[in-house]
């Protein structure tokens, strides 16, 4: 059996209500994208998980080293998704999961939801 390693996480919530809460952590998993999937599963924040990203250490990330993994909630995924390219766009937040681009609504099922990515 291999000995768990130690990731640093910083997370953000979903705006309580005006913007949102950076909390950190500490998890041991076999992985960044392991420890990343814990602390999701594991986050009690009222307004919900927006993002995370898993580190080394706190010192790589106060360092400036680029994190290991990141998690993003469904939300943002889509909004990153839909803005690809442009140069510039409007985006005007109206709750989690609904949102306008240039004018245009979007509807996101499950915007708390989210995944990792490398």
């Amino acid at each position: 059996m291999t000995k768990q390693k130690r990731y640093f996480i910083l997370a953000n919530s979903f705006a309580a209500p005006f913007f949102s809460d950076t909390s950190t952590d500490y998890v041991e998993a076999d992985s960044p994208r392991e420890a990343l999937e814990q602390f999701a599963a594991a986050y009690k924040h009222p307004a919900g998980l927006f993002a995370a990203l898993a580190y080394s250490t706190a010192d790589a990330y106060h360092g400036g080293d680029k994190p290991l993994a990141r998690w993003l909630c469904n939300h943002e995924r889509e909004k990153q998704r839909l803005t690809a390219g442009m140069g510039s766009y409007s985006y005007l937040g109206h709750e989690p999961g609904r949102f306008e681009i240039n004018g245009v609504q979007h509807v996101v099922e499950n915007p708390h939801g989210g995944s990792v990515s490398p």
